[in-house]
């Protein structure tokens, strides 16, 4: 089987998977407050699917690239899998555990990931490197919107 393939279906599975264990329509995430300027939140999930697209496609180019100059690059790779899998992760953490910070965090670190990986790559494909561009702007975004609900939802402390 073609790497590409298997990477294609590692990447759907994560992508997939988060929405499994959860669901953005549950009650208590709906009824958050939201800032008002949020008038876009329908396209969030197509937002992501194309920034979801990108990077199965960077790692795909970074697989066949380096394949070609004859190593294996297992360690981008597992980068690559590790900003999936946080990525997959910050609707369960918000939702299932009810935490905002949690998803910040997550959320968060997989933007840090990003930039570095997108800065790794770049010797190998510079395409690959450009591909990391959606989830560099949108990462800090999110990030910051996670932060705003939080402001926004949390008890005032007198």
């Amino acid at each position: 089987m073609k790497a590409r393939w298997i990477i294609t279906a590692v990447s759907a599975a994560l992508f997939f998977g988060g929405s499994l264990f959860t669901s953005l329509r549950d009650p208590w995430f709906q009824n958050l407050q939201r800032p008002s300027w949020l008038t876009f939140e329908f396209l969030i999930p197509v937002i992501w699917t194309f920034i979801w697209v990108c990077i199965t496609i960077s790692a795909i180019i970074v697989w066949e690239k380096s394949c070609k100059k004859g190593s294996r690059p297992w360690g981008l790779l597992v980068v690559y899998g590790a900003i999936a899998l946080l990525t997959s992760l910050y609707s369960p953490v918000v939702v299932e555990l009810r935490s905002l910070t949690g998803g910040m965090i997550v959320g968060g670190l997989a933007t840090v990931l990003v930039y570095i990986l997108a800065f790794v790559v770049k010797p190998i494909s510079q395409t690959a490197s450009w591909l990391f561009l959606p989830y560099a702007l949108w990462g800090p975004f999110g990030t910051y919107l996670t932060w705003l609900l939080l402001q926004l939802n949390s008890p005032i402390n007198p």
